[in-house]
């Protein structure tokens, strides 16, 4: 395993910490999260890699596989509430669990545009999106440690919040 990411996961002193969305992005790419010892947080995240994967190989699970999608966010819910207790409440957007699936789910996504025949604004506009929600994760992790609250700009939001069918 990589020393920047046992760094990074073992906390600032004896108070324990959240990975970074450096950290999110190598357990999706399954470089961590699959080692004993690492930040269990890093260990779902590899998870939640792994089960949008297989949403998109076999269809016939994806019941079972939103239904254990579900159970990690909880966990990592959960995990935040015992081990960070964050300062500030749950954040006005998103629960960790779910920033960590959705995280997964638009970096499945890139890696697919990456591999399929798809022109250079598509590759750029997925990729974006996944470094929104790794800023969007950074701003949770912040208020969640720091107490520090963030407010999203609306336009970067309008870029990415899916259009509602007419």
């Amino acid at each position: 395993m990589p020393e920047n990411i046992v760094r990074a996961t073992a906390g600032y002193g004896s108070r324990p910490t959240l990975p970074g969305w450096r950290e999110l992005s190598a357990a999706f790419r399954g470089v961590a999260g699959h080692q004993p010892g690492e930040h269990l947080v890093l260990r779902w995240a590899h998870a939640f890699a792994h089960l949008h994967r297989m949403r998109i190989i076999d269809p016939a699970r994806q019941s079972r596989v939103d239904t254990r999608r579900g159970e990690l966010r909880t966990l990592i819910d959960n995990w935040v509430v015992v081990h960070i207790q964050p300062r500030q409440p749950w954040s006005r957007t998103t629960g960790y669990g779910q920033a960590v699936d959705d995280m997964a789910a638009a970096h499945v996504a890139a890696e697919l545009v990456l591999v399929a025949e798809h022109t250079a604004d598509e590759l750029h506009r997925a990729w974006s999106h996944v470094g929104y929600l790794a800023t969007r994760w950074a701003d949770l992790v912040t208020e969640a440690v720091d107490g520090q609250r963030t407010i999203p700009r609306r336009s970067l939001l309008r870029d990415f919040i899916p259009e509602t069918p007419k």
